[in-house]
């Protein structure tokens, strides 16, 4: 009896311990701080496919984006090493009175060859000149300066949105905070054609009844040489928030001409008309 006892015992234990196992979730630990559990379907080199804790679709998450996945089995993989918080900026109101600071822009494009993260970059750094150039009474962050405290809070390209206009702006030490979204889609292209060819020839012409006979000559134009543009349409979001979360400033603009930079001309339009810059309505 009590070696049949001593059977069931291990039998449950084996049973409980099984359940636990199945029960077990694998989680992932953004370097946001973000922690998702469910079981993760395949690692990549660059990224890692996961479902969600009680659903079936997959999502794919970027390991750059990782810290660290705590496996079902018990095995911890770290990713990336989580930037140690430098916490929020401690600077006042009055600290941070007249600084103005600009992010890397959201950049959206089907066009394959432009990269949105450098693009975002490129964006800021314009619209940072363009706010050098064309406002009053502002103290101005450098990109690099931003970008640099935006890394030490783990912020990147693809999670700036986890943090509120006000938690940004007093993360930068800033009063004003400046969003960009540019959205440059590639319309197609158009080919323009322009070449020359010579001739000679004769041609009779009829005076007072004698006919005479003269030559001629002269250039006709036919397309044999061909140049190839490709046409962009963009438009130009831009917001301007206060370190008390407040929207001052929200104007969007589509670009004049159809060229790839023809943001440059929308967002010094925009800045000229914020509340700093030189056209701004008083």
């Amino acid at each position: 009896m009590k070696s049949l006892f001593t059977k069931i015992v291990v039998v449950l234990i084996f049973l409980i311990s099984g359940s636990s196992t199945l029960m077990a979730q694998d989680k992932i630990t953004m370097l946001n701080g973000e922690k998702r559990e469910g079981k993760v379907v395949s690692v990549k080199d660059n990224a890692v496919k996961f479902v969600y804790k009680g659903e079936t679709l997959e999502y794919e998450f970027k390991k750059s984006e990782i810290n660290k996945i705590e496996f079902a089995s018990g095995r911890t993989e770290v990713v990336n090493n989580a930037v140690p918080s430098a916490g929020i900026s401690t600077s006042t109101a009055e600290d941070r009175k007249g600084k103005i600071a600009v992010l890397p822009y959201s950049f959206i494009t089907n066009e394959s060859s432009l990269d949105p993260e450098a693009m975002g970059q490129q964006l800021q750094t314009d619209t940072y000149n363009s706010v050098r150039a064309n406002t009053t009474s502002l103290q101005f962050q450098d990109p690099i300066t931003t970008n640099s405290l935006l890394a030490k809070q783990g912020l990147t390209h693809a999670n700036l949105n986890t943090k509120t206009p006000k938690e940004m702006a007093e993360l930068l030490g800033v009063e004003f905070v400046v969003y960009g979204i540019a959205n440059v889609t590639n319309k197609g292209t158009s080919t323009y054609g322009s070449g020359s060819t010579t001739y000679n020839g004769k041609a009779t012409d009829n005076k007072d009844a004698k006919k005479e006979t003269a030559k001629v000559s002269g250039t006709s134009y036919s397309s044999n040489n061909a140049t190839v543009l490709t046409n962009y349409d963009t438009k130009i979001d831009l917001s301007f928030y206060n370190d008390k979360g407040t929207s001052i400033y929200s104007q969007s603009r589509q670009a004049f001409g159809s060229g790839a930079d023809a943001y440059h001309a929308t967002i010094n339009y925009l800045i000229k008309r914020c509340p700093f810059g030189t056209k701004a309505k008083n």
